[in-house]
């Protein structure tokens, strides 16, 4: 009987030796390191974020001191708009030129009527003495032609010239004659484009806006120009006319009525309020925005009221009685407050940095708190610093937000 051998008999059994000389797999021992590094570091931020340390300077969004007068304490409805001119001109020569003199500056006023303007106007005047001598000349025919058609009137009647004679020179006087009336015309034509290189202020005002400078090519308004100036190289505003215009939920529509006294305060000047009025509700809504544009006029304007100046208006009750003697009121968003060291009060915002303000405070009214002292009026300051889990510090960096 015989054996069969294994067909791997001659196989290598080596490879599956236990080497106990090798050093182990350093894998094995860079894991455990690498998660006791993750639990160092979460702790860490824990440990930071409980005691009021961020990695990262927090955003936050800012509001200002108010500074409320007696008036405003029987405010109806507020809301934010722009400075505007009602009665304003944009300046644009009638035809396409280029500008050979200018008395336009920025800041400067003008009266109505005044020349502001001058285009280059050499080719016109050209034309206009070529068509003064083309007129005369058709002039000199014409009188010379009259004078051909009366003599051979008389010669028709006489019986000595023909009718065909005559027939030639009466049509010759009244071609001559309509040559003149076309060469009038010219005339008037050119002269007229001349008068349109002046360029004259069509209202009373200021100039706010000038783009055009000496030696540039203007056109009129919609035409397109070559030059830098384009249609429109000048603005004059009536500073006269300057009001207030803001946009309005159509849900406080009812809230207002034509006449309503208000108070304009300019963001540049938020202690100087302003006494207005409802001039006007534009009768028609944005649908998108959900709003209606209304007008307020500013009844005792001064030089600091600017166009295109940012303001807010209050809307006061015409029913309610107001101490003219009393002074106004600083006040601060309650939810503003925050309390650092011990002391109340609020965290200015000056070149990202979040400076506590400590305050002497009064009564609360509604979501605000009057400021007895510590702060005037038009301050920047952290809003709803008292809504956060963020434990505030006497003086941190922040990040203001953007709208």
């Amino acid at each position: 009987m015989s054996l069969i051998e294994p067909s791997n008999r001659t196989a290598d059994l080596s490879a599956l030796k236990i080497r106990r000389d090798e050093r182990p797999d350093r894998g094995r021992r860079v894991l455990p390191a690498v998660a006791t590094a993750i639990v160092v570091a979460i702790a860490a931020f824990l440990i930071l974020g409980g005691r009021g340390v961020t990695l990262r300077a927090p955003e936050v969004s800012v509001t200002r001191v108010a500074l409320v007068t007696p008036t405003q304490a029987s405010t109806v409805l507020t809301a934010s708009g722009y400075i505007v001119a009602r009665s304003k001109a944009e300046i644009s020569p009638k035809s396409v030129g280029r500008v050979a003199w200018l008395n336009l500056e920025e800041g400067q006023k003008v009266r109505k009527g005044e020349l502001v303007a001058r285009l280059e106007s050499q080719e016109l005047e050209a034309q206009r003495k070529q068509y003064a001598a083309a007129r005369e000349q058709a002039l000199a025919e014409l009188v010379n032609a009259r004078t051909e058609r009366q003599r051979a009137a008389q010669l028709l009647k006489e019986a000595v010239g023909s009718q065909q004679a005559f027939d030639g020179a009466d049509a010759r006087v009244k071609a001559l004659e309509a040559q003149v009336s076309s060469i009038e015309a010219q005339v008037r034509y050119v002269e007229e484009l001349i008068r349109n290189a002046e360029i004259y202020a069509p209202i009373d005002g200021v100039v706010t806006v000038k783009k055009a400078f000496v030696g540039e090519t203007v056109s009129p308004q919609g035409f397109g120009g070559s030059g830098s100036a384009g249609a429109t190289f000048a603005v004059i505003v009536d500073l006269g006319s300057l009001e207030m215009e803001a946009d309005i939920n159509e849900q406080n529509l009812g809230r207002l009525s034509i006449g309503q006294p208000a108070e304009v305060a300019l963001d540049a000047y938020p202690d100087k309020p302003y006494e207005a009025r409802l001039r006007q509700i534009v009768p028609t809504a944005d649908r998108q925005k959900g709003s209606v544009k209304v007008k307020i006029e500013i009844l005792d304007r001064d030089a600091r009221i600017l166009p295109e100046m940012s303001c807010r208006v209050v809307f006061l009750n015409p029913e309610a009685k107001v101490d003219a003697e009393a002074k106004p009121k600083v006040m601060v968003p309650a939810a503003s407050v925050v309390e650092v060291g011990g002391k109340k009060g609020v965290l200015l915002v000056k070149e990202s940095q979040a400076l506590f303000r400590p305050l002497e405070l009064g009564a609360a009214a509604g979501s605000q708190v009057e400021v007895v002292s510590g702060v005037s009026g038009g301050e920047e300051i952290v809003a709803e610093a008292a809504g956060t889990e963020m434990k505030w510090r006497a003086e941190q960096k922040v990040r203001v937000k953007k709208d």
